[in-house]
């Protein structure tokens, strides 16, 4: 979350998220809620954590032994 934190260009929203990942409970829930005043953006964080998702899990196959042709 922080890492795509740093590629919003909003000055507001990149605070408002920044406010949030500075602690506190639900973090998860209020990065979300933040995100989601902005649709473009909510679904550009999505495309990102997925992306980042395939990549820990490729690493962690290639560290298995496993192949991983694509």
């Amino acid at each position: 979350m922080v890492d795509f934190t740093e590629t919003v260009s909003n000055e507001k929203l990149s605070k408002q998220l920044n406010d949030v990942l500075s602690g506190g409970r639900k973090i998860f829930r209020r990065f979300k809620d933040t995100l989601s005043s902005d649709s473009g953006e909510l679904q550009r964080y999505y495309t990102f954590s997925e992306g980042r998702n395939r990549e820990r899990v490729l690493e962690w196959l290639q560290d298995c032994g496993f192949k991983v042709d694509l």
